[in-house]
Order: structure tokens, then sequence, then C-alpha cells
């Protein structure tokens, strides 16, 4: 196991996370005796954006109910839940952290959909899966804590069928400097790995994609957010940290990016 490796396990691992979900939901007015989507939907989006952004960017990629998904670091499975629920489609999910896979898969029973949803534990450089078996790779705000993007553009380009997707959000190197810690992915530096939009954009071309459509956004976000907020499930100090994704992004240290690429 890397240096970073460890650091962003220690930076994901939480124990009792579907416990703290459901108090959280309770104590916010809804009965959790029967948790739906929707419900979990305010709590289990950990990107920027939110369920917001979820539902945005399924729009952009064109997600139907026969689209196999592959969601590439699912997180606790907000937005795999999201997929399924909403376009009926089979997901596969996979994410580093141990305890978000837990939660994913408890969540998913939860909510009915652990027959539509198949959740393990991994790495997005290593993919346990054959060769073109998706449609469409979905990885929301994972890349940031990706050392080695070349490869985990490579896995994803390998696992997609021919004119595959692969979508990505990521938050890059702005002009503007180093970016202000601690961050939502990253407490301290050594663990996060932005690279500029060029850079990012420039290693999805050279491992063969094509087709690439690159959304850029630089300042702080437009809309709020709609729903309860990841300190739950990402620590007390989220507040803090998601504010200075909000200054970086307004000082040009951060850029956020929305990417669509296909595969050959």
């Amino acid at each position: 196991m890397t240096g970073a490796t460890s650091s962003i396990l220690g930076h994901y691992g939480a124990d009792d996370l579907v416990d703290r979900i459901m108090r959280a939901l309770a104590a916010a007015g809804y009965n959790t005796a029967s948790p739906t989507v929707e419900m979990l939907n305010l709590i289990d989006q950990l990107h920027g954006g939110g369920l917001n952004s979820t539902k945005a960017q399924a729009e952009m990629v064109g997600v139907a109910k026969e689209t196999r998904v592959l969601d590439a670091g699912c997180g606790v499975g907000g937005s795999s839940r999201y997929l399924a629920h909403t376009y009926g489609c089979q997901v596969e999910a996979i994410d580093l952290t141990p305890q978000y896979v837990e939660a994913a898969v408890r969540l998913n029973e939860l909510c009915g959909l652990d027959k539509k949803i198949v959740v393990r534990q991994g790495s997005v450089t290593d993919l346990p899966y054959a060769d073109q078996c998706f449609d469409l790779v979905w990885c929301q705000n994972v890349t940031m804590n990706v050392g080695d993007k070349r490869r985990m553009f490579s896995e994803a380009y390998r696992v997609l069928a021919p004119s595959g997707r692969y979508m990505i959000s990521h938050l890059a190197q702005g002009p503007g400097g180093e970016p202000h810690y601690p961050l939502p992915w990253a407490r301290e530096p050594s663990y996060s790995f932005l690279g500029t939009p060029e850079e990012i954009l420039e290693c999805l071309r050279g491992v063969g994609f094509v087709n690439i459509e690159s959304r850029t956004e630089s300042g702080a976000p437009g809309s709020a957010r709609n729903d309860l907020g990841p300190s739950t499930i990402m620590g007390s100090d989220m507040p803090e940290r998601q504010a200075n994704v909000a200054r970086s992004a307004n000082e040009g240290r951060l850029i956020r990016m929305l990417v669509v690429a296909q595969r050959k």
C-alpha cells in the first residue's frame, strides 16, 4: 500500500456510516423505517454540486435503461442508486474505502436495489472487470485522489465497449496557485493530484479517447446544494473544506471540469 493510498483510506474511512445517515435523516424529520432512494439522495451525494450535479451529468451523458454502468469510485453509492432507480439500468460499483462499500451495500438493500447494483471494494486503477463490458463509466470527483491518471483512464478505456462513454467530474489546478487546504478530498496536498485542464484532456487523448466534450467553470458554484450536506459522512469539518473549494475557485486556484469522452 502506498503512502497516498493509506492517506486516502484514512481520509474517507469512518465507522457506523449507515447509522449516522439514518440518525441525520430522522433528525430532519424523515421516516427512516422505510428509506427511499429520494430520501437517501439528500445526504449520500458526496461530490460537489450534490444531487443537482448528478442529475445534470446523467442528462448530459444520456443514461437509458439498457445502459451498462460502472460507477468508478462510488462512495456510499448515492449516484449508483440514483441511476438505477431513475433509469432502471444495471450498475456495477467500486470504491477503494471498505467502509463506503459496506455502507453502499446496506443502503442498497434498504432501498430494495440490491438486485440492480453490485458493489465491490477495489481501485479505479486496477478494475476487476472484463474488457469492453460497460457502456458508461461514471466517475464523480474521484480523479483528484488518483496520482496515476493515465492508468486510471486506461482502465476506464479497457472496460468500455466500442463507442462507450467515460463521464468524469474533476477539480483541476487553476492558474492562481495552489488551492487552500483542507479540501473535501484531501486535508493536505500529499494525496491531492489535480493537474491542469489541459493535462487532464491530453491524458484522455493519450490513452485513446475521442470526441471529448469538456465544460469548465471557474468561480464559486452558481446554485446552492438542496440536500442535507455530506458532513454526516465526511466529517464535521466539511463546511470549512467546502468553503476552501469556493474560495480557491474564486481565486482561480481550482477549475471545475465536466468531461465526456468516447471510446473508439
